[in-house]
């Protein structure tokens, strides 16, 4: 990932190759920051945002229009009347509550373009393949989601600040509801400044293009034409009023976060984005990733929200531990997943994992030298309760210094239907500092998977468990 292009494999079609790849930064163009919870990450949003002067682009899976996403959208519909260009892209099957409907049309009646939304929800035609419309017709385009999340404010400029990672938007992935632990995620972000992000505007300018581009080739589809005309008319009768529902103690818990001052310890690191997009073949970051494996010396930790290995994955993950190598993984119990059917099916792979321990090749090794598996429940040993929700982090500490973070989960649908975001960076201070947070904070929420436990979960006895399991495995390249 951190090596010369030429060890890439780019897009198997012509026109892109590895155009889409971007190239290594040096450290004099790349300073990163960790945002080590949803709470630092909203307030680290929301300073950015406020400052902004010439640019926002956001992209995100889910732009949720509750009490944090409002506040949000607030904010951008202001700093558009300044004259600020703010651009939105979000996925258009993933974001199905009214009330957000609602807040994308407000958006939009107030110039803002939203790219991955239409009126009365139908953005899924634009989604709908039609042959003879491109060169490269895809009848499974409607599987492909752009799952990327990416926060640019002033891209443009020198003072540009980027966020990136895993963090959708809406309370959960903010924590702004702490006394419900269904809403209290664990998740992770990087800030970023210098030259690194121009190869993030480069990406999401691509993703914002390439969606109007599928409306233009469309003729009577492309509904930008029709929001002008729209905005025209409502300059002169006024804008639709429309009320949005929240709630008071959630609003102004969301007020306290954004007042919240995060301590932003900028490092200078060597960095690389990376982008995948399926729809044009490509899979950067699944190579980044088995790059990562290789390299390893002495430890890998991978804290990894929706984990359903693919041969390649499996494969990598049980040679690199045969050299001598200690990989630890942490991922969602079904208790906490959000998408619970994904860890029943993952859990159906730990006993072949496991079974690299007692191995020839790690026999010869350490004694310190295993892969251990972890499943996150939201809860310390000592405590009564659970006060953790979903773990929704995507990242992987490389010997005590590389990092991957990013929107990228080891599981089918990244490594060939979602376009992903990652960022990068070898910095041995902010490598040490997220090792730290993954081995006194993650584990501690956690619970080890014993080879016993991995037996049971191969073949449960439940019959539900065992049925749901057995239908997520029907649908596993879908998860």
């Amino acid at each position: 990932m951190l090596d010369p292009d030429s060890v890439f494999l780019g897009s198997p079609q012509e026109e892109v190759g590895r155009d889409g790849l971007f190239g290594v930064r040096g450290s004099d163009e790349c300073k990163v920051a960790i945002l080590p919870g949803g709470e630092d990450a909203f307030a680290a949003r929301m300073d950015s945002l406020k400052k902004a002067t010439r640019s926002i682009r956001i992209q995100a899976l889910v732009f949720k229009g509750d009490e944090s996403g409002l506040r949000i959208a607030e904010v951008l519909k202001q700093k558009r009347a300044e004259g600020v260009d703010v651009r939105v892209i979000v996925d258009a099957f993933s974001n199905p509550w009214l009330q957000t409907q609602w807040m994308f049309f407000d958006l939009k009646q107030h110039g803002i373009e939203v790219e991955g939304y239409e009126a009365m929800a139908l953005q899924w035609l634009n989604e709908i393949p039609v042959p003879f419309l491109s060169s490269h017709f895809d009848p499974f385009r409607l599987d492909k989601r752009f799952h990327e999340k990416m926060w640019i404010i002033d891209g443009e400029t020198e003072s540009a600040v980027a966020i990136t990672g895993g963090l959708n938007i809406g309370n959960e992935y903010f924590r702004a509801e702490p006394d419900n632990p269904d809403k209290t995620w664990r998740d992770q972000d990087v800030i970023v400044r210098g030259d690194i992000i121009k190869d993030m505007v480069t990406a999401f300018d691509r993703n914002f293009d390439y969606l109007i581009g599928i409306k233009k080739s469309r003729g009577i589809f492309n509904t930008n034409l029709y929001w002008q005309a729209t905005r025209n008319v409502l300059a002169k009768t006024g804008k639709v009023p429309v009320s949005f529902s929240t709630e008071d103690r959630i609003s102004r818990y969301v007020a306290q976060l954004e007042n919240h001052q995060p301590e932003l310890d900028y490092r200078p690191a060597t960095c690389r984005f990376l982008q995948n997009r399926p729809r044009f073949e490509e899979s950067y970051i699944q190579q980044a990733y088995i790059k990562l494996f290789e390299q390893a010396q002495e430890e890998i930790l991978i804290a990894n929200a929706y984990f359903i290995p693919t041969p390649t994955t499996l494969n990598a993950i049980t040679s690199t531990v045969k050299r001598c190598v200690s990989v630890t993984l942490i991922t969602n119990s079904p208790e906490t997943n959000d998408l619970p059917e994904i860890s029943l099916v993952g859990r159906s792979f730990f006993k072949q994992l496991l079974a690299v321990n007692d191995s020839s090749e790690v026999a010869a090794c350490s004694d310190d030298t295993r892969l251990e598996i972890w499943e996150w429940i939201g809860q310390k040993e000592q405590d009564a309760t659970r006060s953790q929700g979903t773990m929704h982090s995507k990242f992987a500490i490389i010997d005590h210094e590389l990092v991957l973070v990013g929107s990228y989960n080891l599981d089918p649908r990244s490594e060939v239907l979602n376009s992903e975001s990652a960022i990068v960076f070898l910095e041995p201070v902010l490598g040490e500092r997220l090792r730290r947070q993954f081995m006194r904070e993650d584990l501690l929420f956690s619970r080890r998977v014993t080879p016993e436990l991995a037996t049971l979960y191969e073949a449960p006895t439940d019959p539900v468990e065992r049925f749901r399991q057995s239908m997520g495995h029907l649908f596993k390249e879908e998860l």
